[in-house]
C-alpha cells in the first residue's frame, strides 16, 4: 500500500512540477503498456493460478448481491428523483449512468494493492475473488446496464 501511495505522490509531483505533460501525449506508452500489457497478464496470471475449488461462493454471491441492490436501488432513486420532468428515455439514460457508477469498480488496480497489504502471503487465494467479482460484474450486470443505454 506504500508503494501505491508512493506511486500516486511521484506522479503528482511529476504532473505538477512540469516535468511530464499528460496533455502532450507524455503519458500514451505508459498507458499502452498498463492497459495492453500488464493488466490483462495480471488478470490471466490470478485465473489460470487460482484454485477455485476453495473459494466459498457464498463469499462471492454476497458481494455480488449487495452491488445489485445497491445498483438498484441507485437506478430506481435516479428514475423517480433526478429531474422527473424530463423524458422518460433521458431518466431512463441518466439512471443508468448512476446505476453504472455502482457497478463498474475498479477491482483489479484498486483490489490489488489493498490485498496485498491486508493479506500478503498469509492468504494468496484473497485475489482470486476479486477475479470472481470482476467476472461476475461483466458477465452479470455491464450487459444489463448497456441494454439500459439503448433504450
Amino acid at each position: 500500500l506504500t508503494a501505491t501511495c508512493a506511486s500516486i505522490a511521484c506522479g503528482f509531483v511529476a504532473v505538477a512540477g512540469k516535468h511530464i505533460v499528460p496533455m502532450d501525449g507524455d503519458l500514451k506508452g505508459l498507458g499502452f503498456f498498463v492497459g495492453t500489457i500488464a493488466f490483462p497478464l495480471l488478470i490471466f496470471r490470478t485465473i489460470a493460478t487460482a484454485d477455485l475449488g476453495g473459494l466459498d461462493y457464498g463469499v462471492l454471491a454476497a458481494c455480488n448481491l449487495a452491488k445489485f441492490v445497491v445498483g438498484t436501488l441507485t437506478w430506481v432513486a435516479t428514475y423517480f428523483a433526478y429531474q422527473p420532468r424530463r423524458s422518460t428515455g433521458q431518466r431512463i439514460l441518466t439512471a443508468s449512468v448512476f446505476s453504472f457508477f455502482t457497478f463498474a469498480s475498479n477491482d483489479f488496480a484498486i483490489g490489488f494493492p489493498v490485498i496485498d497489504a491486508l493479506y500478503g502471503e498469509l492468504d494468496p487465494t484473497m485475489v482470486v475473488y476479486l477475479a470472481g467479482n470482476a467476472l461476475l460484474n461483466a458477465v452479470l450486470f455491464q450487459p444489463v446496464v448497456m441494454v439500459l443505454f439503448e433504450v
